[in-house]
């Protein structure tokens, strides 16, 4: 995938997300991968997200399942709450590993 402008690795990125099913989780490092980009960048675009329930920026977590941040409604601590409504299991304030989407291929698959 050639070099994306900001706004078109914005709005593929929020479709990504959408596509996240309930109850799973994807790294931010999986989603800088997906586009060739940080995952600084990621957490960026994640952070200007204006609808966080439709567009469940929520199901993205650090790399080691750490919860990570979390700008919407009451921070971290409402992102913990989505993620266990949705079926999401931790321990502590990690997410187990096996609610976590870590494989680049299942992203590239949804684009071929």
């Amino acid at each position: 995938m050639g070099r994306l402008s900001y706004k078109t690795l914005k709005e593929l990125t929020y479709i990504l997300l959408q596509l996240i099913p309930e109850g799973r989780v994807v790294t931010y490092k999986v989603l800088a991968r997906t586009f060739n980009v940080s995952p600084k960048l990621v957490g960026k675009i994640l952070s200007e997200n204006e609808n966080p329930i439709v567009i469940p920026c929520h199901r993205v977590v650090r790399s080691d399942g750490g919860i990570g941040g979390y700008s919407g409604f009451g921070g971290v601590d409402f992102k913990k709450k989505l993620l266990e409504f949705e079926g999401v299991k931790f321990k502590g304030l990690k997410v187990l590993k096996e609610y976590i989407i870590d494989d680049l291929e299942y992203f590239i698959k949804l684009f071929s």
